[in-house]
């Protein structure tokens, strides 16, 4: 305890994130590191950072293996892979399970008129 009577080890669980109204407590996790982050994408990270957001999200909502949400430096990556991997074969490219084909038609066949409700 500090002398206001505060528990200094409940009180280190948490960092604040932000500024002024916009300032926000979020529960302290492991560091991340990223000693081979480039130039560009440390600049992206403190960019992020200053507008009170967390480096353990994204804005992307993309989410890592274990279904949470993916750090900003390695949803950052993940993109770039993607854009990459897009240039190489932009016809080939698998793109978003979510669009429809071209027909309009839903790729299990039937047209959302067919739906029983």
């Amino acid at each position: 305890m500090n002398a206001s009577g505060e528990n200094l080890s409940e009180k280190a669980k948490y960092i604040i994130v932000g500024i002024g109204k916009h300032a926000r407590t979020i529960p302290k996790t492991p560091k991340l590191s990223f000693p081979d982050a480039t130039p560009e994408e440390k600049k992206a990270l403190q960019s992020w950072v200053r507008k009170g957001r967390s480096p353990y999200e994204n804005g992307w909502y993309i989410a890592n293996e274990s279904g949470g949400p993916m750090d900003f430096i390695n949803a950052l990556r993940f993109l770039e892979d993607e854009y990459q991997e897009f240039l190489k074969d932009p016809e080939g490219y698998r793109g978003c399970p979510d669009e429809q084909p071209e027909n309009g038609n839903s790729p299990s066949g039937s047209s959302a008129d067919d739906l029983p409700f």
